[in-house]
């Protein structure tokens, strides 16, 4: 029979005759006197069982083992080795259906919470609040820093986000840190550095009762150079656009919140 024959009755392509033939799973028949391919029952027969196997599960590449093992003892080709590949397939596809049943969840909870999908749902979660208070959307920027900060976070810098937007919450600052966002934003490129300073002094004394929620391993300097590069990323991005007094201030308040969080840190080691 044709190639376009066989793969008719077999259910698959000529395409696939011929993968199947390129990585050595199917023996190429001999041609006829016309120069195409010409199969026969014992094609017909492997094809099948080539299909079967893949339907449940099995790799092409294990197919071929897997095949080879029963092949070597067809009085019992149900045996031994045919229930080892069986047994090994199920405990792949199990881990499997976890993945998928975990993946179901997460879509659940993307889906219940109204969570970007783009985001872990903890880190989703936590920064929703910050951008639900933002007028309007959040800009392009502001995404993409989101998206890389996402990929950078370790669990112990999403804990400490969570705790610091709990501490937020509890506290009601949303409306506090809402108006300095708002101050800084409009802030004049030429504003006098003593402006400066009092906005900075403003916004150290909103966030103080939010020190103690930070871990100063989280704020120590990155030494993995992918990571660092990554930041480098974030900071520019959050970065971008912004004028020569709204880059002193960041700064200057950045500086400070993290001399805080050591200070603190060193005060209860001390004691």
């Amino acid at each position: 029979m044709k190639s376009s024959e066989l793969a008719e009755l077999t259910g698959c392509t000529v395409r696939t005759l011929r993968h199947y033939h390129a990585i050595g799973l199917l023996p190429e028949p001999p041609r006829g006197a016309n120069g195409y391919r010409d199969y026969g029952a014992e094609d017909l027969a492997r094809v099948l069982r080539i299909r079967r196997l893949a339907s449940l599960g099995f790799s092409l590449e294990r197919i071929g083992r897997v095949m080879d093992d029963m092949d070597a003892n067809p009085a019992d080709a149900a045996g031994v080795g045919a229930s080892e590949a069986l047994d090994e397939l199920d405990r792949e596809l199990k881990l499997q259906i976890e993945h998928l049943e975990g993946q179901r969840r997460t879509i659940a909870q993307l889906k219940q919470e109204q969570l970007d999908p783009d985001l872990p749902v903890r880190f989703a979660r936590a920064v929703r609040a910050l951008i639900d208070y933002k007028e309007g959307a959040i800009s392009s920027g502001e995404r993409e820093a989101l998206l890389i900060a996402a990929h950078l976070y370790t669990e112990s810098d999403t804990a400490e986000l969570e705790r610091v937007m709990e501490r937020v919450h509890r506290l009601g600052l949303f409306d506090q840190i809402k108006s300095l966002n708002e101050r800084f934003d409009e802030l004049p490129a030429d504003t006098p550095r003593e402006e400066l300073e009092r906005l900075i002094e403003e916004a150290l004394e909103t966030i103080d009762p939010l020190i103690d929620c930070f871990n100063s391993a989280n704020w120590e300097d990155i030494t993995n150079p992918e990571d660092a590069e990554m930041e480098r990323f974030v900071d520019e991005l959050m970065r971008r656009g912004l004028n020569p007094a709204q880059l002193y201030a960041e700064d200057r308040l950045e500086e400070e919140i993290k001399a805080r969080i050591f200070a603190r840190q060193d005060a209860a080691s001390d004691t």
